[in-house]
């Protein structure tokens, strides 16, 4: 089944394969940079993370919205070309020891336009194979996680051996690939062509399950984004663990969706109901951070990683689906924008609140993954709260839908 994929949709899975290795390799190492080698404060890197996350999620609603007019093509190009001078900008400022001022308001705009084509991509793939959207989508989501495999590994030994702007470097050169893949592989189609009479934007009045849906999926995004710069931040911090640890970790995780992403998603799509997966995902990431407070040792967060990342695994595709069940070909770029804004949101935002959360547990730092498992677990019930009502409005739309086809 795989194998008689769309062309392009092989195409996204080479770039997200390739964009996410440099994209991974910055994230968690710049965090610990500022805080062990500037001595940066736990709670200004919480406020740069939650800056870009507001950024990003301007970026991800722009960029979906620009694909539905301009076509993924070009946006892909905007986004990856930027990512090139970004990367070069921000290596240069470490390797110079520029001040951290400068350092903390580049890192919005690299964030910026580092997400501003996931969007385009995600497009692609629905327009693509529609008929068969978790298959597609949990195919390029296994190209990202083999760049997450690869990429913060390969981030802590250049961070080790060589430096912090090395790990930069690495991203500029995934762009300038990426940027060269897109220009002679990816094919251009604005999906407003025709069809500009289609609704783009969610309102309360008209889609508020669906709105919905999309904060309990940010709120999610959060409470498992704690996996990724809160999780580096709270090992280097607070473990003591070396680069190359925390690089095994991040790799951890990567090797754990590629393996187990496409046959996890096909299990749960036997489920009728839309909102199992991201329940089953909540109870993952609750089980995951009571066992991160308890843990202090390498083979213990390990197992942690392991736990959280099947969570994980059970909330991308299967949101990212029910998006684009509720789209239509004149807005597949907006809706992957709405649920890439959350995606990255969501993560920027666990970069704030996780060094907030361990700066107010400073007595026991462990204390802030029991808070954060128990608000997986309410998220969880919300899921379980609105699933009827989500439910009956996609069957609504389906029943609507088949009207207009007859």
């Amino acid at each position: 089944m795989m194998m008689h994929l769309p062309r392009q949709v092989w195409v996204v899975f080479v770039l997200g394969t390739v964009n996410s290795l440099g994209w991974s390799a910055t994230m968690p190492f710049l965090a610990v940079y500022l805080e062990v080698e500037r001595n940066v404060p736990l709670s200004i890197i919480g406020l740069a993370y939650l800056v870009t996350g507001f950024v990003t999620l301007g970026s991800q609603l722009l960029g979906g919205r620009l694909t539905d007019s301009l076509g993924s093509r070009k946006v892909l190009l905007i986004g990856y070309g930027s990512s090139i001078v970004t990367s070069i900008v921000l290596g240069l400022s470490i390797e110079f020891r520029t001040s951290v001022e400068i350092i903390l308001l580049l890192y919005p705009i690299f964030g910026f336009v580092r997400t501003f084509s996931q969007p385009a991509a995600f497009a692609i793939v629905a327009g693509e194979n529609s008929e068969n959207l978790r298959t597609g989508f949990s195919i390029i989501t296994i190209g990202g996680n083999l760049g997450w495999a690869i990429g913060p590994a390969l981030g802590g030994i250049l961070a080790q051996v060589y430096d912090y702007a090395a790990v930069f470097l690495l991203s500029a050169v995934s762009a300038a690939i990426v940027s060269l893949i897109t220009l002679l592989m990816v094919e251009d189609r604005p999906t407003l062509q025709g069809t500009k009479q289609v609704k783009t934007l969610l309102s309360w009045r008209e889609d508020r399950n669906l709105i919905i849906f999309l904060g309990l999926t940010l709120a999610t995004f959060i409470l498992i984004g704690f996996e990724t710069t809160p999780l580096s931040l709270y090992v280097a911090g607070f473990l003591k663990f070396s680069n190359e640890e925390i690089g095994f970790l991040f790799a951890t995780n990567g090797i754990i969706i590629v393996m187990l992403q496409l046959p996890l998603t096909r299990y749960f799509a036997r489920f009728r109901t839309l909102v199992t997966p991201m329940v089953a995902s909540t109870v993952a990431a609750a089980i995951a951070f009571f066992a991160a407070s308890v843990s202090t040792t390498f083979p213990e967060m390990e197992v942690v990683t392991v736990i959280v990342t099947l969570g994980e695994i059970l909330l991308t595709v299967p949101a990212q689906t029910v998006l684009s069940l509720f789209s239509r070909s004149g807005n597949r770029g907006t809706y992957q924008g709405y649920y890439s804004a959350v995606t990255n949101s969501g993560y920027s935002l666990s970069a704030f609140f996780g060094p907030l959360s361990f700066s107010f547990f400073f007595f026991r730092p462990a204390l802030a993954w029991i808070l954060v498992a128990v608000l997986s677990l309410v998220a969880g019930l919300g899921f379980v709260l609105l699933s009827p009502g989500l439910q009956r409005d996609y069957e609504n739309q389906s029943r609507h839908s088949e009207r207009l086809v007859d």
